[in-house]
């Protein structure tokens, strides 16, 4: 009964067409646009990546995860590196047999990669043994100024990359989180020593490869010794990065922000400008249907790419996807690393929707002023292709949606019906079935645009509308 009643008064409320001045006082959170005249370029699933999350089969390809989960997707980069695996995979720094089991763990998850058409990064400081849960004790490339070990550790991994063919299609991430203490316990400047090493290694003996970097925990609107130390060593080293790379783990950064900090930072040091990947993005309470379409809205429109963090430790980080499933087990102690029977969480549905229905032309977009609602949108050349996913970035506050160029799609009088499609979330490893199917409304247009307003049921709630 209870059920039945929200679900009544979410179809009657999620969407409406603007209407009177009271309504207007309600909608004071702001407005997201969707500009229909303005094409943005083909998508590409520019959000459709994660770190790890790709269980491991020797040195060969997975089909532990049924195929479908990849492509239905459009997966299409993950980033790894054997990282948390037990003795006797723990990396370099405990002997190389210890590396070559690691090393084989990255080329099992860069194969499944491969399969599925999907670009890999390589993370070459979890192939050295540096993946948090190492010892304090243990070594590190440089210390008492000495790179004899970091510069034998490059020889075998190279000569490990070119025997395995694994070149293709290859991203080098030098180092993971160096302004993290469990990934890299020595100062800036020992850390950009060492880049410039590996760097020009990989650059003279892997020519054809990306060296993406510097891969900090935090952008330079949060963490400028880091980026300062970074900027000014490969200017003058002549080891600036193919592709600059950060994270985004936190609520309080937000890539509409940092990109200003980003052209700044490149100025003071006379760098040139590179395609740009957010490496890790979101935080574990920011994996949700809601922030999902907010952060697939800010990526698309920066022409970013971005890889979904993943917040599992051991065999799970191996696992899921990068969250995106579940399976039996999982989360608790009777968790089995090569169990199956998966099932597709809350966000992987939102993912579905956006690489498989989600096509034609991406469209110029805008979100909110607070920076807390979003909208992605593509359309064809007919009305009936109009898709916009929306998502808060956690909140359940009463956001617009403005919709102008409606004479682009042939639309310049009457109205426009509109289906709404909702996104739930049922927790981490909660089973999520296909978007729930709202019901078709009319809209009125007036100057060339349509406006409604969305208050979604929950913080986790994302939506489709689809012009019909």
């Amino acid at each position: 009964m209870h059920l039945l009643n929200t679900l009544a008064l979410v179809a009657n409320i999620v969407v409406h067409a603007s209407a009177t001045p009271v309504e207007v006082v309600k909608r004071q959170l702001g407005t997201a646009t969707v500009s229909l005249a303005q094409p943005s370029g083909t998508p590409s699933q520019l959000a459709s990546g994660f770190i790890y999350g790709i269980p491991d089969n020797g040195s060969s390809i997975s089909a532990q995860i049924p195929d479908h989960f990849y492509t239905d997707i459009k997966f299409n980069y993950c980033r790894a590196g054997g990282a948390q695996l037990p003795a006797p995979s723990r990396g370099w720094i405990f002997g190389v047999q210890e590396f070559d089991n690691r090393f084989a763990s990255a080329l099992s998850n860069y194969r499944t990669s491969r399969k599925f058409g999907a670009r890999f990064i390589l993370l070459v400081h979890d192939l050295w043994g540096a993946d948090s849960l190492q010892s304090s004790s243990s070594v590190f490339p440089g210390d008492n100024n000495d790179f004899s070990n970091y510069n034998a550790f490059l020889t075998r991994l190279i000569a490990s990359l070119k025997t395995n063919n694994m070149i293709e299609s290859l991203d080098l991430d030098i180092w993971n989180e160096p302004d993290i203490q469990g990934f890299w316990t020595r100062s800036p400047e020992q850390w950009v020593q060492m880049w410039g090493v590996g760097y020009h290694r990989f650059r003279t003996e892997l020519p054809g490869v990306l060296i993406s970097g510097p891969s900090l925990a935090s952008p330079p609107d949060r963490n400028l010794v880091w980026w300062n130390a970074f900027g000014s060593f490969i200017s003058s080293n002549n080891s600036i990065p193919d592709v600059y790379t950060w994270h985004n783990l936190d609520s309080g950064l937000d890539v509409a922000k940092t990109l200003p900090f980003i052209v700044q930072w490149r100025g003071r040091y006379g760098l040139p400008d590179r395609p740009k990947n957010i490496n890790e993005y979101a935080a574990p309470y920011e994996q949700i249907p809601s922030t999902g379409a907010w952060y697939i809205s800010r990526l698309e429109r920066y022409n970013i790419r971005g890889l979904r963090a993943n917040w599992a430790s051991a065999f799970e980080l191996h696992d899921y996807l990068g969250n995106l499933l579940g399976k039996p087990g999982a989360g608790t102690s009777s968790y089995q690393p090569s169990g199956t029977g998966y099932w597709p969480v809350g966000e992987w549905q939102l993912y579905k929707y956006y690489a498989s229905s989600m096509t034609g032309q991406r469209v110029a977009t805008s979100g909110s002023a607070d920076g807390l609602f979003d909208v992605y949108a593509t359309r064809g050349a007919a009305a009936n292709t109009v898709r916009i996913l929306a998502g808060t970035r956690g909140t359940t506050g009463l956001y617009d949606i403005t919709v102008t160029g409606l004479s682009a799609i042939g639309l310049s009088s009457g109205s426009v019906n509109i289906r709404t499609r909702r996104f739930d979330n049922n927790g981490q490893y909660g089973e999520v079935g296909a978007p729930v199917d709202l019901g078709v409304y009319g809209h009125t247009i007036a100057n060339d645009q349509i406006t409604f307003w969305v208050q979604p049921e929950t913080a986790s709630t994302a939506y489709a509308f689809e012009f019909v």
